[in-house]
């Protein structure tokens, strides 16, 4: 008789567990994932909290926090109980703590922008699976998720030769306590140097500059959900119906049906959603005209932090 061995879920340790992505990362642990949560670090602890459930600032469902009652809650540099530290710390003095979790061998993988252009970036199905032996790795930008996904596709099949970026993002993907969504009612923030640089250097890191890259960056009175607009000069069978083909077969990449009344509501985000919806796609004049959406919050964050510690090898 064979008999097979039962694999133990993986541990991690969770940065930044306050957050609004570090909420989000642990309402769909609890709802869907096999990995084992060992300790939530939070500057909550600093301020006295004992549990994640004493947060004011808790926004996702509250049995989230209820579930977490008993997993203990640390300071953010404190010893992570778990060989894994997911990162979704503030910006502002992540790369010192990182670093305290680094020294004592705790392998990080962190959202945070300060190591995206320095570390190796981790992206399954478009970047190759990192180097067992890496301890320190970094997710991309969610725009740059959003983004990366079917235009290396595109670019494989196709070759892009250049690519005109121009985004549409929710207010709550700007950092915390960032803008709210009443600041910039009835308004369109742009052109954001920063963001859009962000982009620029996060794809031309992934296509290691294969093609000509620009972007726009803006915020949009929306509270969740990036829209993309992308004109797309390519080398081999510049017409949609052929990119259209190309994008069909890939996982993670919706298709919706063009056309579909612009009145039917509001997008429905759960947590099944793919990375990237292609909401339309047409010829221009001498090239492919796409748009594409995503969900900030979860697929294109959250989500794909999830898939990158799926395949991690301790």
């Amino acid at each position: 008789m064979v008999t097979t061995k039962k694999l133990q879920p993986k541990s991690i340790s969770i940065a930044g567990a306050n957050t609004l992505l570090g909420q989000h990362f642990l309402e769909r642990l609890l709802e869907k994932s096999t990995l084992h949560i060992a300790s939530l670090h939070d500057c909550l602890a600093e301020q006295g909290a004992s549990s994640i459930i004493d947060s004011s600032e808790w926004t996702v469902d509250p049995k989230t926090a209820r579930q977490l009652r008993d997993v203990p809650l640390l300071t953010p540099a404190a010893e992570a109980l778990a060989p894994i530290l997911v990162s979704f710390l503030p910006e502002d003095g992540a790369k010192e703590i990182e670093a305290k979790h680094l020294a004592r061998g705790t392998r990080v993988v962190t959202h945070c922008e300060h190591a995206r252009l320095n570390v190796p970036l981790a992206f399954p199905n478009v970047l190759p699976d990192p180097d067992p032996a890496t301890q320190y790795l970094a997710t991309p930008n969610c725009t740059t998720a959003i983004c990366a996904l079917p235009l290396y596709h595109i670019h494989r099949a196709h070759t892009i030769e250049a690519a005109t970026i121009t985004t549409l993002q929710a207010v709550s993907g700007a950092d915390l306590p960032g803008i709210h969504a009443y600041m910039i009612h009835d308004r369109v923030i742009g052109h954001l140097d920063g963001e859009a640089n962000a982009l620029t250097q996060e794809l031309n890191r992934i296509f290691n500059s294969a093609f000509a890259i620009d972007v726009f960056a803006t915020r949009v009175p929306v509270w969740r959900g990036h829209t993309i607009t992308v004109s797309l000069h390519l080398r081999k069978e510049n017409n949609c119906l052929a990119v259209e083909k190309t994008l069909r077969s890939v996982p993670g990449i919706h298709i919706e049906s063009f056309g579909t009344n612009i009145n039917r509501g509001r997008d429905r985000f759960t947590s099944n959603m793919p990375l990237a919806t292609v909401g339309a796609l047409r010829d221009g004049a001498n090239n492919v005209l796409m748009i594409l959406k995503g969900d900030n919050l979860n697929a294109a964050t959250v989500g794909l932090m999830e898939q990158i510690l799926e395949r991690l090898e301790i």
